[in-house]
C-alpha cells in the first residue's frame, strides 16, 4: 500500500513521457530506414540491370539484322555481276 502513497517518487520504467522514449524509438527507427533505404537502392539498381540487358539484347537483334542484310546484298561472289552489284550496293550507303 506504500506505493501509493502521496509523494513517493520513485520511478518503475513504465513512464512513456521520460527520456527512455527516444533512445528506443531511436534503436528501432534507425535500423529500419537504413533497411528500407538498402532495399530501395537494391530494387534500382535491378531495374537499371535489366533494362540494360533488354537494350543489349535489342542491340544485338539490330546488329544480327544487319549482318544479315550486308550478306544477302552482296550475295555470292562467284560471277563479276555479284561483285558489281556488292559494289554497288556498298557504294550507296
Amino acid at each position: 500500500m506504500s506505493q501509493f502513497a502521496i509523494g513517493t517518487n520513485k520511478s518503475y520504467g513504465n513512464n512513456p513521457t521520460g527520456p527512455s522514449l527516444k533512445p528506443r524509438n531511436a534503436r528501432i527507427l534507425i535500423p529500419l530506414m537504413a533497411t528500407i533505404g538498402l532495399g530501395f537502392g537494391v530494387y534500382n539498381y535491378y531495374i537499371e540491370a535489366k533494362s540494360r540487358q533488354q537494350m543489349s539484347l535489342l542491340e544485338e537483334e539490330q546488329r544480327l539484322a544487319r549482318n544479315l542484310q550486308l550478306m544477302d546484298a552482296y550475295g555470292d561472289k562467284n560471277s563479276l555481276h555479284d561483285v558489281q552489284q556488292a559494289l554497288d550496293t556498298y557504294n550507296v550507303r
